[in-house]
């Protein structure tokens, strides 16, 4: 089998009949150059734009995206509970369904919402370009959003079914909590400091969610359950890196601030 018969298998042949067709989907390369074009804006192009010029408040854009992405997250919160997640698919191993039939397509559709939400998470560091707020353009900051954005791509496609919105219901909840946490913060720097004990909650949830994501993702190694070990192994891998990384920035912010004032 050549390359183009090899890419035809993968990109065509084992897809999702249902979602191939959607925006962004029929092929990687839509995601692909929306990433690379996020990264080099925040890491080259932004920057050098911004070099000679004072830093941009933004601070009522900040807050109508803040409300943006409260509304959003929570319409898919509700919308993953409202087709039946939590009686039908939660927490076991359920047989995938890709027919047509209304609850499974509009499980696809919800997991297709949440892939465009997250590229649309690219425009926050667009925003700390703005505000010359570079230290929060960090490397965990940087590979959070993109691995999120193809982990998106890669579920949309071949994966769109019940089990998989264990993913967006959990993310998108813990992202509720920390868009209001940003939107209350942007009020001004009475708001911040009386929300500063909360700053670590939030990247404790963080990891918290991570972890139950691997130990749901687990089960899909069990004999019972068959068709998702590919996802699983995907899902389980990145979820592992982002612990990872958010443990060392908690490490790195929070305990290092409680030694120093000790």
């Amino acid at each position: 089998m050549g390359l183009l018969e090899l890419y035809h298998y993968y990109n065509t042949e084992v897809a999702d009949v249902r979602t191939n067709n959607w925006l962004f989907i029929s092929s990687p390369l839509p995601t692909i150059l929306i990433s690379l074009a996020y990264l080099y804006f925040v890491l080259r192009c932004g920057p050098r734009y911004m070099r000679d010029k004072s830093p941009y408040s933004c601070r009522r854009f900040i807050q109508f995206y803040n409300i943006f992405q409260i509304v959003t997250n929570a319409l898919i919160v509700y919308h993953i509970f409202e087709v039946g997640w939590y009686q039908d698919y939660f927490p076991f191993c359920v047989k995938a369904d890709y027919s047509f039939n209304p609850k499974p397509y509009k499980i696809a559709t919800i997991i297709w919402y949440t892939y465009i939400l997250k590229l649309i998470d690219y425009v926050e560091t667009g925003v700390f370009v703005l505000r010359k707020k570079n230290r929060q353009i960090s490397f965990l900051h940087l590979y959070h959003h993109v691995s999120s954005s193809a982990i998106g791509w890669f579920i949309t496609k071949y994966f769109s079914h019940g089990m998989s919105l264990v993913v967006p219901v959990i993310n998108c909840s813990i992202h509720v909590i920390m868009y209001i946490y940003y939107l209350l913060a942007s009020i001004g720097p009475n708001m911040q400091s009386h929300l500063q004990p909360i700053k670590p909650i939030i990247t404790v949830a963080q990891m918290v969610q991570f972890v139950v994501l691997i130990g749901i993702s687990v089960q899909a190694f069990l004999p019972s359950c068959h068709g998702i070990k590919v996802q699983a192994v995907v899902l389980i891998v990145n979820l592992i890196i982002n612990f990872i990384l958010f443990y060392d920035f908690y490490k790195k912010t929070y305990s290092s601030k409680k030694t120093k004032a000790k």
